[in-house]
């Protein structure tokens, strides 16, 4: 159905408002004084009022269309920790929208509600977001699956806006990271691993020594898209490989108790140790690779086929952080001369 509607009425003792589960809906809340602001509580009332007027049936409501998406390919073939912050999410779904029959989100302005629940996370930009994604993903599912014609949360505006151009790592931020005091031997490992194989943090974490060999580091199968990553062994990873000198058996990098580190342990870790201020990410170490690569003459393509990147966007890592460079070096000789 619609979203809420509020309007408000003069009276001698003052301004009085009026909730309605939506317009034209049955009234569901009353105040006087100051506008009311919508609560948990005002969209039960208001789910329990599209569940009255439409008649919903437990087999054809959201919880049957969650019930039947966690036993699907589309979430069972998924990652252990992507299942369980998903779960998550459906869960806060069916609190919200669990009874509601499915026919009510054949009307586009389900998307007001939509928004509306989202919205209970509004100072929480990135939270909200997964919010109406996962509402997205599950009426997607929906409409794949024949189950309603139309998916009302596809497209909701985000609220999380960042600036998503590629960084790197420059000397400040390792001065800085060495600057610390007592700073750890095995995160250093890993953010030298980093930026020495340009790979993402949770294939890093489960390099096995297994995958290291004479010429190359292989991973058969990476984590974000299952591509095949074969990343050279140059002079500098070497050198790194080489003072390696423990068991080389398990993962190449592991934690403080000298086992592997978890999905969230490296990157949980990182964000207590890290540089009071510090404005990068582990990610932008993958740009640092870029830039390395780069500076040793590599084109664009070969680069984007080792990283599995575009070369326009290695293109631009490369003007922004190398050539540039190069101009101001050549510059400040000229006018040194």
């Amino acid at each position: 159905m619609s979203g809420l509607h509020v309007v408000s009425k003069t009276r001698k003792a003052g301004q009085r408002w009026y909730v309605y589960a939506w317009r034209g809906g049955p009234c569901i809340y009353q105040q006087d004084g100051a506008r009311p602001v919508i609560t948990p509580e005002i969209l039960g009332a208001q789910q329990r009022a599209l569940q009255d007027s439409f008649g919903g049936h437990s087999e054809d409501d959201i919880d049957a269309i969650i019930a039947g998406y966690e036993a699907s390919p589309d979430f069972t073939t998924k990652k252990d920790s992507t299942k369980r912050d998903y779960r998550r999410w459906l869960t806060r779904i069916s609190e919200r929208f669990g009874n509601t029959p499915l026919s009510a989100f054949e009307d586009r302005r389900m998307r007001g509600d939509i928004i509306e629940w989202r919205d209970l996370w509004q100072d929480q930009p990135r939270t909200a977001d997964k919010a109406s994604v996962m509402m997205a993903t599950l009426l997607g599912w929906a409409v794949e699956n024949g189950k309603i014609e139309i998916n009302v949360a596809a497209g909701i505006k985000q609220l999380h806006h960042v600036n998503k151009a590629d960084q790197v790592w420059e000397d400040r931020h390792w001065q800085a990271v060495r600057a610390e005091k007592d700073f750890p031997a095995h995160i250093m490992d890993a953010l030298e691993l980093a930026q020495l194989t340009g790979l993402r943090l949770g294939d890093l974490i489960r390099l096995d020594w297994k995958c290291v060999g004479e010429k190359a580091i292989i991973v058969e199968k990476t984590g974000k898209r299952g591509g095949r990553a074969v990343i050279p062994i140059y002079d500098d990873l070497r050198k790194w490989i080489d003072a390696r000198t423990d068991e080389r058996t398990g993962t190449v990098l592991k934690n403080s108790r000298k086992t592997a580190w978890t999905d969230s342990g490296l990157e949980t870790v990182w964000q207590r140790r890290k540089p009071e201020g510090f404005d990068r990410v582990i990610h932008d170490l993958r740009g640092t690779f870029v830039t390395k690569l780069a500076i040793k003459g590599l084109t664009d393509e070969e680069i984007a086929k080792i990283i599995g990147w575009t070369a326009k966007r290695i293109a631009e890592i490369r003007a922004r952080y190398v050539d540039e460079a190069r101009v101001i070096i050549s510059l400040a000789e000229r006018l040194s001369a």
